[in-house]
C-alpha cells in the first residue's frame, strides 16, 4: 500500500510540475503580447494624433478663413479634440487589431484570462455572463 501512495504521490507531483509550466508559458507569452500591443498601441494612437491634426490645420488654414484671435482660440480648441480624440481612436483600433492578432493566431489558449478579457465584445461578455449565470 505504501508504494501506491508513493506513486500517487509521483503522479501528482508530475502533474502540478505540468501544470506549473503550463501556467509559466502562458504568462510568458501574455506578457510579451503585452509589450508588444503596449507599443503597437503607443504607435497607432501618435498616428491618428497626427492624422487628426493635420486634418484640423487644413480644415483651419485653407477651408475656414477666420481672424488670426478667433483662429488662434479655435486651433487650440482643436489640438485638445485631436489629442482626446487621438487616444481614444487608438484604443478602439489598438483592440480590433488585439482581437483580430488573437484570432487569426489562435492565441485563445495560450494566453492569461485576464489579457483575453481586455479583448473581448460585449457580446461575448454578455454570453460569458449568461454562462455563469446558468451554473
Amino acid at each position: 500500500m505504501n508504494g501506491e501512495l508513493d506513486e500517487l504521490s509521483e503522479k501528482e507531483r508530475e502533474k502540478r510540475k505540468e501544470d506549473q509550466i503550463a501556467y509559466r508559458n502562458k504568462q510568458k507569452t501574455s506578457r510579451i503580447f503585452l509589450v508588444i500591443g503596449t507599443i503597437c498601441e503607443i504607435i497607432i494612437s501618435l498616428a491618428v494624433i497626427i492624422f487628426l491634426f493635420v486634418i484640423s490645420v487644413i480644415l483651419l488654414a485653407r477651408v475656414f478663413h477666420f481672424p488670426d484671435n478667433v483662429s488662434s482660440v479655435l486651433f487650440n480648441i482643436f489640438l485638445v479634440i485631436d489629442f482626446v480624440g487621438g487616444l481614444a481612436g487608438g484604443f478602439f483600433i489598438y483592440k480590433v487589431i488585439g482581437r483580430w492578432v488573437i484570432n487569426k493566431w489562435n492565441l485563445k489558449d495560450k494566453l492569461r484570462d485576464d489579457v483575453l478579457n481586455q479583448f473581448k465584445t460585449t457580446k461575448e461578455f454578455k454570453e460569458d455572463y449568461e454562462k455563469k449565470n446558468q451554473r
